[in-house]
């Protein structure tokens, strides 16, 4: 394969949830697995941001400067934490 080839391919394991992901509930911070960022971030009830660690070099929407984030949207950065305040939601794993 070559080097765009294999950048495709894993676009489409991150993107198809391919590579795993977490759910993200509480208000505790939420991290991903070793060797990953979370790279979308499905909301699955309306939910509201505490504070998010971004992912050096990333420019991430400030998730914290959103009053509410209404369920059902998706949202895509390279974070390596993320903690709410309310709401849930489910985290992808892209490998970092």
């Amino acid at each position: 394969m070559s080097a765009i080839e294999n950048i495709a391919a894993q676009v489409y394991l991150n993107n198809c949830g391919l590579n795993g992901g977490k759910e993200i509930t509480g208000t505790s911070a939420v991290t991903p697995a070793d060797g990953y960022y979370f790279c979308k971030i499905e909301v699955m009830s309306d939910m509201v941001v505490a504070a998010q660690g971004d992912v050096t070099g990333a420019t991430n929407p400030t998730l914290t400067a959103i009053a509410s984030i209404p369920a059902k949207t998706i949202l895509y950065g390279k974070w390596n934490s993320i903690t709410l305040t309310s709401g849930d939601a489910i985290a992808y794993y892209a490998k970092g």
